[in-house]
């Protein structure tokens, strides 16, 4: 699943675990408002979702605020979301912003996978 020409989405599902959405590319005015489309639609169906940033070259404060968005949405749809690898420049936005003590944040998708419990 590809959200734009710039930033790309893919979808993993495994039975007994959480889905995960690795993202690749930059997150920022131009493509976060497609990223919060899709992934508010995996919601949907997976009120469990890791996303993997890894792959994320830029983030912006629009890409910020998408996340905090999303994270907010599977809290009030009764769901969890969490967020894995973001590169460094997006750790230091999340720490000065605050947003690590609201947005779950884990270094690996297998550290946040754990905190879902056993599979």
């Amino acid at each position: 699943m590809s959200t734009d020409a710039n930033l790309r989405l893919d979808v993993r599902e495994e039975a007994g675990r959480p889905t995960l959405a690795v993202i690749t590319g930059p997150l920022d005015l131009h493509t976060a408002p497609s990223l919060h489309r899709q992934v508010t639609l995996i919601l949907h169906q997976s009120p469990s979702l890791i996303l993997d940033l890894t792959g994320v070259t830029y983030c912006d404060s629009s890409g910020l605020n998408t996340l905090l968005r999303l994270h907010l949405h599977a809290q009030d749809s009764g769901g969890r979301l969490t967020v894995a690898g973001p590169p460094a420049q997006l750790v230091r936005m999340l720490t000065v912003t605050g947003m690590d003590t609201v947005l779950p944040v884990y270094g690996t998708v297998a550290e946040s996978q754990e905190t879902y419990g056993p599979s």
